[in-house]
């Protein structure tokens, strides 16, 4: 296990700390780790601050442990945490919730536990390490950044975020506030601090929906980093547009596969040359769906390897994403279209900032695409259904353009920050 860099500083909506100080305190609020003996610990929080207090905790004693904040906490997910042997315990509160489990046989220090985004209700604890989650730990050196971290507490983009600051030294943190996460965002460009930002294409969507263009565009920006939805080349252009001077990369990664796909040439999806199986972190694609091997994963079969259950498509030297198996392609007719694509065309609009693609059950046809799409300031919405008609027309296949259309006033974003 690296070293902590305890130098590196977190700020937070109320003030600035450091990962030394949040030891101390954690430790003089909790007390000695034995009372957690033979249990495996979710510590329930109500902030970012009192999150990272937890992890600084539960990584120096070795605990098996994670974090929730606690409005995710109804009784169906607590129920949830009881038949996996997990005891709740309330950060605020310096108590067990309910009654404490006993992990016996199952447990195992230095585990991590990892949080799926819950869209159905009930979470899913992935199980991870320290080891698995430092995915930055092949870099020898990055240089010194003061990044902007959006995302929900205990997913795994955040540990992600949170393994860069507590392993890598002049790695600071900007924790983002989930009541206003735009507003926090603007607060944080005014201070002209951040350098660095890991994010989804909807996170950026929102902001630049609701943060005057000119002061995102003055951020000193060296480092933005994508993940957790399909990187189109739309976004990849307009924030190459913004900043010049940064770096952009999108990534792949998944709470079971690691951080797999590191993409740096400014384009959609990933060059083929990736599924060379000599590289150390493997990807191959069987049938169009993307499989990964990779050390940083902590689901594999007998081989090593990781069903994504995420589609890709060869189109000539690149693979670029479908969406998920099972789920996306429409059948119009007996023809196949995918969301992405369609999304991916109407997005390169230049009226369009977002827009989400889904099927519609209709008489003969089977399916047909329908669209929400958020306009651009400004934009003549009296015209855009009938603009973004002919316009898909001129470059979609006739099955794939959309039939429907829904015109929304703002990005809509979950607490995943993928819409």
């Amino acid at each position: 296990m690296p070293d902590v860099a305890h130098n590196n500083t977190i700020t937070f909506p109320d003030g600035q700390s450091s990962w030394s100080a949040l030891l101390k305190n954690a430790d003089a609020r909790i007390g000695e780790p034995d009372r957690f003996d033979g249990q495996r610990v979710v510590f329930v929080v109500d902030s970012m601050q009192q999150a990272f207090g937890a992890i600084i905790y539960g990584l120096t004693h070795g605990l098996d442990y994670g974090v929730v904040e606690r409005h995710r906490v109804s009784p169906e997910v607590a129920g949830r945490f009881a038949e996996n042997g997990v005891t709740l315990f309330d950060w605020a509160a310096v108590t067990v919730m309910g009654d404490a489990q006993h992990a016996g046989d199952t447990l195992e220090p230095g585990r991590v536990t990892v949080l799926t985004s819950g869209t159905t209700g009930l979470l899913k604890l992935i199980p991870h390490s320290w080891d698995t989650l430092n995915t930055f730990d092949r870099v020898a050196e990055l240089p010194a950044n003061t990044w902007f971290l959006p995302y929900q507490i205990g997913s795994y983009a955040w540990f992600q975020m949170v393994a860069l600051g507590l392993f890598k030294p002049g790695q600071n943190l900007v924790c983002g506030d989930f009541n206003d996460l735009a507003a926090s965002f603007e607060t944080a460009l005014h201070t002209g601090q951040i350098t660095a930002i890991s994010s989804t294409p909807t996170f950026w969507r929102h902001a630049l929906m609701n943060i005057g263009f000119d002061l995102i565009q003055s951020a000193p920006l060296t480092s933005i980093s994508m993940g957790g939805e399909i990187v189109d080349q739309a976004i990849l252009d307009e924030l190459g547009g913004i900043f010049p001077q940064a770096k952009i990369r999108h990534i792949y990664a998944s709470s079971e596969a690691g951080a797999a796909i590191v993409v740096t040439d400014g384009k959609a999806g990933f060059d083929a040359k990736l599924t060379d199986p000599a590289r150390a972190i493997g990807v191959k694609v069987e049938e169009d769906r993307l499989y990964i091997r990779s050390p940083y994963s902590n689901k594999a079969d007998a081989s090593g390897w990781v069903d994504t259950g995420d589609l890709v498509e060869r189109r000539g030297d690149r693979f670029l994403f479908c969406g998920r198996a099972g789920n996306t392609m429409i059948n119009v007719g007996g023809q196949k279209a995918f969301p992405p694509d369609i999304e991916a065309y109407l997005n390169a609009h230049p009226n369009v900032v977002w827009s989400q693609v889904t099927a519609r059950r209709a008489p003969l046809m089977g399916n047909l695409p329908v669209a929400k799409v958020v306009l651009t300031k400004g934009a003549d919405t009296t015209t855009a259904e009938r603009d973004l008609t002919e316009y898909c027309s001129k470059g979609l296949a006739e099955y794939a353009v959309p039939r429907m259309w829904e015109f929304l006033d703002s990005v809509p974003m979950r607490a995943s920050l993928k819409s």
